[in-house]
């Protein structure tokens, strides 16, 4: 077994995927089935002063399919409200969570009034928490929902009077919803953040176009899924050279291979939701195998070892190679004729015969986009 074991805003973790904040985790009986299924540790459900976010509306799930013909993307699309009761439910849940796991367990808040961060935090520091993650990015929230409130300026004020309050680590989940992600990263990292959750989900619409209306409870709901998981990766790689405190990937890892990812960027740990939904609890199994098995194909001893190693590799604008060109390569054994390149090149390099692709190397322009739709090795990318 190779070490998996990282540490996140000084906590332990045997490997870095984490349960999220989800309905998966609503309460003591799914952390306990969280730590049965092999995750390293759990985010409660958030719980939020706001009331009316403690009730969902019905149905409230959807998967999204669509894409060009050939390809497809499919988006995760939800509308979830937050824990089900109030502060005292919560503590009991974090209590007993607590007492029935080994496991780390990290509450999650939200609050709408200044004075309430502090109670609602010292609360879960009392019933056990191992730490607390805060939340004014909830994209479903009274913060996020009203565009006049300042989530950088919130997100600062609330972190400041929960570490005011309590002992155990405090980790701002930061939005993309705020003018420069990375300048809010560094500020809550200055302002004493002992790690940083990037990114909470944005929101977006479906429309049914028969109804001629949004589907499902008929307003706006998050979105994610592995599509996202890049722009999360963006903010990562740019925050970890700027920020002391560790930073946890939420948002679109769904194989091991991208947790890998998630911490070649700089994450330390990867908190994961839709595939809970999607695959069940023990799919975290198959993530951990998947992460294990590119460990040992790239020699890698510590898991440790690799974080922020992507981050270290990033080039400025500046340094990008504008000069080597490159042309595509056509290996005709390997050929199965599907046709998949036979529309992408808009050079007219690659022209598709009764024979096959054709490529004239004189108007290629390199620019790799026929090597990557083929579905068999059959076009490679190779130097001029």
């Amino acid at each position: 077994m190779k070490n998996m074991r990282v540490e996140y805003a000084g906590i332990q973790l045997e490997h870095p995927i984490l349960a999220a904040s989800t309905g998966a985790t609503r309460d003591w009986q799914q952390a306990v089935k969280c730590e049965e299924s092999g995750y390293a540790g759990v985010v409660l459900k958030s719980v939020q002063e706001e009331e009316l976010m403690r009730y969902n509306p019905f149905p409230r799930f959807r998967v999204l399919h669509s894409g060009i013909p050939g390809f497809h993307a499919d988006t995760f699309y939800s509308y979830e409200q937050a824990y089900h009761g109030d502060l005292d439910d919560y503590y009991e849940t974090v209590y007993q969570a607590k007492r029935r796991t080994a496991i780390p367990i990290i509450a999650s808040i939200n609050c709408i009034n200044p004075e309430t961060w502090g109670e609602y935090a010292l609360a879960c520091q009392q019933a056990g928490a191992d730490a607390i993650e805060i939340v004014p990015s909830c994209p479903s929230g009274l913060l996020v929902r009203d565009p006049s409130h300042d989530i950088h300026s919130l997100t600062l004020e609330a972190l400041k009077l929960c570490k005011s309050k309590v002992t155990i680590p405090v980790i701002p989940k930061m939005t993309a919803q705020v003018a420069n992600p990375l300048y809010t990263a560094v500020c809550l990292d200055e302002a004493g953040a002992d790690g940083i959750t990037m990114l909470n989900r944005t929101t977006g619409i479906e429309i049914d176009v028969e109804t001629m209306a949004p589907i499902l409870h008929g307003g706006v709901a998050g979105h994610g899924g592995p599509w996202a998981l890049p722009a999360v990766l963006r903010w990562i790689i740019a925050a970890y050279p700027k920020v002391k405190g560790s930073i946890s990937a939420t948002g679109g890892a769904t194989t091991g291979e991208e947790v890998a990812k998630c911490l070649l960027a700089g994450a330390s740990s990867v908190q994961v939701g839709a595939v809970m939904y999607l695959k069940g609890y023990d799919y975290v199994k198959v993530m951990v195998n998947q992460l294990e098995e590119y460990m040992e194909r790239m020699g890698i001893e510590n898991l440790s070892d690799i974080i922020g190693k992507a981050a270290e590799n990033m080039r400025s604008m500046e340094e990008y190679d504008r000069i080597t060109r490159y042309q595509a390569v056509l290996d005709p054994a390997k050929c199965r004729q599907c046709a998949a390149c036979g529309p992408v090149c808009i050079y007219d390099a690659l022209q598709y015969t009764a024979e096959g692709p054709q490529i004239d190397p004189e108007l290629c322009d390199g620019c790799g986009l026929c090597a990557s739709v083929c579905r068999h090795g059959a076009i490679q990318m190779e130097k001029k």
